[in-house]
């Protein structure tokens, strides 16, 4: 029995010395792992400058995001992707606002932040792939150096945070990262080459042309909040903001003799996003309107007058806040308010004097509208100033007969 008892305690004592080598022999691999991962990111200011002077140490790409159901998302979004093997960096720079659904009135009242996003590259893409949008990128062709320099200018941008007003016009995400690359060129410019045909129109009939069919009720508010101001552009490259004619319109453009952008797309999500066409559209409820402005005149029904008046003033209340009071960009002018304030319901009692007069320049602005060369207002809103025309003019005709209808005479 001791001599088993002995042989038991020689086999620990093996045990344990065996147990001890292959710890020590794995801490000593574990810390050769650690020295050779630091060591790839701890070279040399020799290595490093080789490094840079690669043509592929950094590379940039334009990212284009397809549209999405949400009022900020309907032409879709466009940002700059960086990568960088050497040192294991991979991120997005975007340009993003703070949350404008849950704070509309922040935003009508122009109070709205926005600034120059750093995300990570999957992080970026999740919300994209859980909507189900398509992503694409396209390679910047730019020297290191520019891509490098647009980096360090973008770095800088995004550690400021969202501290600048929102500004859709100057800030918008296509003719931000074009603004950004002219940084980053410094005294080289772009050389864009024939802009495509659309480019001759207004930013606003761009727009329609692009997002109106797909999402309208978004599109008619967004037109509705803008004013006579988006109309005026004299700088074609201020018309480049659709996300998807961007690439387009780099892809034909250069710099320094060599194309900007490749024409090869990447596909970083695919397009699973099904659209679902709107069936009841704003010119279809605006010509319900109207069709109870026209009955109104054949039956006595004060609640369709009431309704009229109800949806003009809060429209006109909107507009007038916009143009007197806001400072969100665009909004100092806005044909709309001709039809649409709250003078008619402050002096709705007295309308017997105005009616007919205001109707008359109702009918002059419509004509204008419609006439004009380019689109000014969504046509909803054509219509239900047409309407609103109806029912002065019946107010007035009324009064003026001093006759209630279905009286018996």
């Amino acid at each position: 029995m001791r001599e088993f008892g002995g042989n038991r305690k020689v086999v620990r004592t093996i045990l344990f010395v065996l147990l001890m080598v292959l710890g020590c022999n794995g801490a000593i691999c574990a810390q050769e792992t650690r020295k050779k991962e630091t060591q790839k990111h701890e070279i040399s200011a020799e290595e490093q400058q080789e490094l840079w002077k690669q043509p592929d140490f950094v590379k940039a790409y334009l990212v284009v995001a397809e549209p999405g159901g949400a009022l900020y998302s309907i032409f879709g979004h466009a940002c700059l992707h960086m990568v960088c093997d050497a040192y294991g960096l991979d991120c997005v720079f975007t340009y993003e606002s703070e949350d404008a659904v849950n704070r509309i009135l922040t935003f009508l009242a122009g109070n709205l932040k926005m600034g120059l996003k750093r995300l990570d590259t999957k992080s970026y893409l999740a919300s994209y792939k859980e909507e189900g949008r398509g992503v694409k990128e396209y390679e910047l062709n730019l020297p290191t150096e520019v891509k490098r320099n647009l980096w360090r200018v973008m770095d800088l941008k995004a550690d400021r945070g969202q501290e600048m007003p929102y500004d859709y016009t100057e800030r918008g995400c296509v003719y931000a990262c074009v603004k950004m690359i002219e940084e980053a060129l410094g005294d080289n410019k772009i050389e864009y080459g024939e802009w495509p045909q659309m480019f001759k129109k207004t930013r606003r009939e761009i727009a329609d042309d692009y997002a109106s069919l797909d999402y309208p009720w978004n599109f008619m508010f967004i037109t509705t909040i803008v004013g006579a101001e988006y109309d005026h552009v004299k700088d074609i490259t201020e018309k480049l903001f659709i996300p998807s004619e961007v690439a387009d319109v780099l892809q034909h453009a250069k710099v320094n003799g060599e194309y900007l952008l490749s024409l090869d797309a990447h596909e970083l999500l695919p397009s699973k996003h099904m659209h679902k066409a709107t069936v009841f559209t704003p010119v279809m409820a605006a010509l319900l309107i109207m069709i109870l402005a026209i009955l109104a005149w054949f039956v006595n029904v004060p609640y369709i007058d009431w309704l009229v008046l109800g949806i003009v003033t809060l429209t006109g209340a909107l507009i007038c806040y916009l143009v007197v009071v806001s400072t969100l960009p665009c909004t100092k002018w806005n044909w709309l308010i001709i039809p649409f304030n709250i003078l008619p319901a402050i002096c709705w009692k007295w309308r017997r004097y105005w009616a007919t007069p205001y109707a008359l320049i109702i009918a002059i602005w419509t004509g204008c509208m419609l006439a004009s060369v380019h689109q000014l207002v969504d046509y909803s809103m054509v219509v239900l100033a047409t309407s609103f025309m109806l029912i002065l003019l019946n107010k007035r005709n009324r009064t003026n007969l001093n006759i209630k209808p279905f009286e018996r005479r």
